[in-house]
């Protein structure tokens, strides 16, 4: 079925490309080079020859095999709009990062954009961690501090005024997440060094929060970082309006969250995470709600757990053992009462 989709998507290409690339000359080929697999999508990378060059497209057909032919329909629809809108607003400021839709394939359950390519700001960090010198030549540092501008403007041009703070609402989730972390080995001392901390912490915070569109899946996996800057490629999970500091609190945490690889040392994370917040431009009234922000983010991750067949006992006690382990060292630095 995905085969056939993406021919049809060939033929309704051969259609659409000439009028977006007009200074390219005559249209040569469309062809499919390669395809990413995905849980619930396939990730296919196209390329368009024109007499004079080549462009890249990535078309992303959702699995109706797995969701259901009206499923990946609405589903495509949802991300096309996102797209479309974000584009839309980039453009009038004269702002990039956000790749150019191509056509409407979304009766396909099918997105076309253009392709943006680079590397994941991820796969930068964890080269930083493996190449002793690598950081030392400021590659990350730039990479991060053009995450936090580009989640900054897309912020901006999308914002709403604000929305109202529930802080009891936070704390109540939090103690949730902690319960349900307790059942996976989270110590008795770091639960209440997570509450008592974040309780502390929110008895003093704004009431408010800048509201926005918030993309719910800013993350170093999903930023790209190429030579024409920083890019996000992905926007199915996006949501009109929310705390704009639910994005910057579920990156932060992602970047944290690497140190529970050995090799990846707290000195590279904190460094990343600071390049991005002052590039953010985070003021200290919204330090403190960030860090209770970010440790839902890393309970919600130690709740989830590792994915891994249900056989594969040791592997999720490994799991269950660092996470532990890296929780508390998190809590800690953010939390504790000195902080």
């Amino acid at each position: 079925m995905a085969e056939n989709v993406i021919d049809q998507i060939v033929a309704g290409l051969r259609t659409v490309v000439p009028g977006a690339y007009p200074d390219r000359g005559e249209l040569r080929n469309v062809r499919v080079v390669g395809h990413t697999p995905k849980s619930d999508h396939y990730i296919y990378d196209v390329v368009v020859d024109f007499a004079q060059g080549s462009e890249r497209i990535a078309a992303k057909v959702y699995r109706a095999s797995k969701c259901g032919s009206a499923a990946a329909v609405k589903m495509a629809r949802t991300e096309s709009a996102n797209l479309n809108r974000v584009y839309e607003l980039f453009s009038k400021r004269n702002l990039s990062g956000v790749p150019r839709p191509l056509g409407d394939f979304t009766a396909l359950g099918a997105v076309v954009a253009e392709k943006f390519s680079g590397l994941p700001l991820q796969s930068i960090i964890m080269k930083a961690a493996l190449l002793p010198g690598y950081a030392d030549r400021g590659v990350l540092s730039v990479a991060a501090r053009k995450a936090g501008e580009w989640l900054r403007n897309f912020h901006k041009v999308t914002a709403d005024s604000t929305e109202p703070f529930d802080g009891d609402g936070l704390l109540g989730e939090l103690a949730k997440l902690c319960a349900s972390c307790k059942g996976e080995g989270l110590d008795d001392s770091s639960i209440k060094m997570i509450l008592e901390g974040a309780r502390t912490t929110l008895t003093r915070s704004k009431k408010v929060l800048p509201a926005s569109a918030v993309l719910c899946d800013f993350t170093p996996l999903n930023v790209i970082v190429g030579e024409k800057g920083v890019g996000l490629s992905d926007y199915a999970r996006m949501e009109e309006r929310g705390a704009s500091l639910k994005d910057v609190a579920a990156f932060l945490a992602c970047v944290e969250a690497l140190e529970k690889y050995p090799f990846c040392n707290r000195e590279i994370t904190a460094a990343v995470q600071q390049e991005f917040i002052e590039a953010y431009g985070i003021s200290p009234a919204e330090q403190a709600i960030l860090r209770v922000l970010k440790m839902k983010t890393l309970l919600a991750m130690f709740a989830q757990g590792r994915s891994v067949k249900e056989s594969a006992v040791r592997k999720k006690v490994m799991w269950a053992t660092v996470m532990k382990k890296f929780i508390h060292q998190s809590a800690a630095r953010s939390l504790a009462p000195a902080a």
